[in-house]
């Protein structure tokens, strides 16, 4: 499987044509982040978005224990802040740098003008209810997953967000922060999820790289999120090695 054909998900730049994106950096005022930065913050008001053209952010929230949750990671291509721009609510979330990061920031009044300028609400709107959707169904997903399928389904959401092309198949996703990070997303011990992707590794799916994944195989990466229960190796996608 091609990188294009595992793909499934989309930000804002793919959405819209090079001359419609060019418009929005250059209506922009550019800034870097340094790594650990926070571009945006929850609870704050929605008065500017990013344009982010470099670099790797994460996305977290503040769950009703205080704990906080990354959701996500995003990369090039995304305008961040943008539905609380639109709606004047509050940031729903915190963005923060996981890699030095460049963008250009745009005053919330100005970004509406633009929307509207290129008429790009239904835009704006469809990748909001993809991106929506797409977190329900993780969250559905990682209720029921063993623990190898589930840490395959937070990977394959990864690879769909922010991978990019390796070799003649593979993929790589570049984490920008410690492997740990996943079971937090996870939803699993650290123990848990460092044996998961020690699994996954094993039966050659993908490669445990310091800050990064390389994914060897995307077809077999995504049967094992869906729990089909035969990895490469004779692996069981909960982590169970058949006895011979």
């Amino acid at each position: 499987m091609t990188y294009q054909e595992g793909r499934t998900l989309m930000n804002f730049c793919s959405l819209v044509s090079a001359d419609v994106w060019r418009d929005l950096v250059e209506r922009g005022r550019r800034r870097t982040f340094r790594r650990g930065s926070v571009l945006l913050r929850e609870g704050e008001s929605s008065d500017s978005v990013i344009a982010l053209v470099d670099g790797l952010v994460k996305v977290t929230q503040i769950n009703e224990c205080g704990d906080e949750l990354t959701l996500t990671l995003r990369g090039p291509g995304e305008v961040l802040g943008e539905m609380g721009a639109l709606l004047g609510r509050p940031r729903s979330a915190t963005v923060t740098a996981v890699r030095p990061c460049t963008g250009f920031v745009l005053p919330a009044h100005a970004f509406r003008g633009y929307v509207e300028r290129h008429r790009l609400e239904t835009v704006v709107y469809q990748l909001t209810v993809e991106r929506l959707n797409s977190h329900e169904r993780l969250r559905a997903d990682l209720a029921h997953l063993p623990r190898v399928a589930r840490m395959a389904r937070i990977v394959s959401h990864l690879t769909d967000e922010i991978g990019h092309p390796h070799g003649d198949e593979g993929l790589v996703v570049e984490l920008g922060m410690v492997r740990t990070e996943l079971a937090t997303m996870a939803s699993m011990s650290r123990s848990s999820a460092l044996d998961a992707l020690s699994q996954l590794q094993a039966a050659g799916v993908l490669t445990l790289g310091r800050r990064n994944l390389v994914i060897n195989d995307v077809a077999h990466l995504k049967a094992a999120a869906r729990d089909e229960k035969q990895l490469p190796g004779g692996i069981g996608c909960q982590g169970d090695i058949p006895s011979m």
